[in-house]
């Protein structure tokens, strides 16, 4: 039995590796998140601005409104884009990566030609002339320098993926005495102020931060660029591994939506899904249980038949729509104002008294709890019955019934407990929801929980509140399965997992 739980909780670890991988991996390839959200705002300022001012030339001169290469750096570090999605590969060569930009860099004098044929073809336009051949031409050179910024701007992001790997190549640039352009040893140096966080601003001129680097070059040896500590950083460098290595510190992350740490956000909805979980779950154990045994001791009959038919609607509805139509009916829609809209509790809950505030919490809990169990309860209730009927028709019922003992000794002594071990299969699922609540009832009911706070956060793209909800939620549900199988061993001695 030992042996079989140390086994499940050392298979845990990889079930939850692959469950995160792959919701990580899907996450970071869904168009429309945060980085792109960000770029667009910021895009829609400048033009803004620019319309404002009058002075628009120089972002049409330019081929459109751009984002500088540093600002875009600045963003894609915030939000975690700055890496390869799983395994980061190209710490392998960086020596390649960084020549790759640094010959990209001399492109920029092909950029400024460009632009300066693109800004005279414009002021002709400006003039009156407006000619197809034109018109061409200002579009192609627009499309030139959009390449160009493209592929300069790519060739800086595969050497920022390289992170402190890349050291070493950037210095022998920075520090080189001959063939190196002022141009290209400055962005080097400027991508090292970044990297070792020098105490100097990239818009300083090129001495001063030229001496900062050469103060950190004398007295730092650059990071170890060998095999074993590639192999690590290829995996630690990538999106994936370091969100991973820091949720195993037990850090979620900073909220992109709250600017908050994630945690904070979280806790304070724990309380509110784990009541409605835990009350659910009383309710659904202490009227499936003993409505399951009389449909089956009943079984054929009108009660079974009636109980059986509404169960099974039930069961057929959704919980998020079972709780709209609720309110609609009984939340002051259309129809009776018996229930609140909504909410978990009233606005003034903490000024009420005692009693008051149990009427009131009960009050706000019915309508939900219904929503929220409605699925559970049927299937339930049906489990129940099934079993302990297929146990009521083993040869060990009949037996018991053989030597006289009484049709309730033998239904709640001998059949209800081998009949329980089948609940038992559902109850990992059953705390998953306890603890992470239900995201469509939460909404549904404006109930400030940790499901509708998921759901927030998936509308919003506030991915860092998306992935911990998922680790917890996965952590939770592989928990809860390992004490499914501990309950099975507790309600039946016979079985004995090896």
């Amino acid at each position: 039995m030992t042996t079989y739980f140390i086994r499940r909780f050392l298979l845990a670890f990889p079930t939850f590796i692959g469950i995160t991988l792959i919701a990580f991996t899907i996450i970071q390839f869904v168009p429309g998140g945060p980085l792109e959200q960000e770029i667009i705002r910021l895009k829609m300022g400048v033009n803004q601005m620019g319309e404002a001012g009058a002075g628009s030339n120089a972002g049409v001169a330019s081929g459109g409104t751009t984002i500088p290469a540093e600002a875009l750096e600045e963003m894609k570090a915030y939000y975690g884009y700055d890496k390869p999605v799983i395994l980061n590969f190209r710490i392998w060569n960086p020596q390649a990566h960084v020549d790759r930009y640094m010959a990209a860099v001399l492109r920029e004098d092909s950029i400024k030609t460009r632009q300066a044929e693109l800004t005279a073809l414009l002021e002709r336009t400006r003039q009156g002339e407006d000619t197809t051949p034109l018109r061409a031409r200002v579009a192609h050179l627009r499309e030139e320098i959009k390449a160009l910024r493209e592929d300069i701007d790519a060739r800086r992001d595969h050497v920022i993926a390289c992170a402190d790997i890349a050291v070493p190549a950037l210095l022998k640039v920075a520090l080189a005495e001959g063939g190196i352009r002022d141009d290209q040893r400055e962005k080097a140096v400027d991508l090292l102020i970044k990297r070792l966080d020098l105490p100097v601003w990239t818009s300083q001129d090129l001495p001063t931060k030229l001496e900062q680097v050469r103060k950190w070059a004398a007295t730092h040896e650059a990071p170890g660029t060998g095999p074993l500590a590639k192999v690590w950083k290829t995996f630690s460098y990538g999106r994936y591994g370091s969100w991973l290595i820091r949720i195993f510190h037990l850090d979620l992350g900073k909220s992109h939506r709250y600017s908050r740490p994630v945690w904070e956000v979280m806790k304070s909805k724990f309380p509110v899904s784990i009541y409605f979980g835990v009350v659910g779950l009383v309710l659904v154990y202490s009227v499936c249980i003993p409505l399951g045994v009389w449909k089956a001791v009943k079984h054929g009959s009108t009660f079974d038949t009636a109980s059986s038919v509404i169960v099974f609607i039930g069961y057929s509805i959704p919980g998020w729509a079972l709780g709209a139509v609720l309110l609609v009916l009984l939340g002051g829609g259309s129809f009776w104002d018996v229930f609140p809209l909504g909410g978990f509790r009233s606005e003034d809950w903490e000024f009420f008294s005692l009693g008051r505030k149990i009427w009131d919490q009960v009050y706000h809990t019915i309508l939900p709890i219904i929503a929220w169990e409605i699925g559970s309860f049927a299937s339930m209730t049906i489990l129940m019955k099934n079993s302990l009927m297929e146990n009521l028709s083993s040869d060990y019922v009949r037996t018991a019934f053989s030597k006289g003992l009484s049709e309730r000794r033998v239904v709640f002594l001998h059949a209800l407990r081998n009949s329980l071990i089948p609940l038992a299969t559902g109850l990992g699922h059953l705390i998953g929801i306890i603890f992470v609540g239900s995201y469509l009832i939460e909404k549904v009911f404006n109930i400030d929980g940790f499901g509708l706070l998921g759901f927030n956060s998936l509308i919003h793209r506030d991915y860092p509140v998306v992935l911990a909800s998922m680790v917890i939620g996965s952590v939770i549900r592989l928990l809860g399965n390992i004490l499914s199988d501990m309950i099975y061993a507790a309600i039946d001695p016979r079985i004995r997992f090896k």
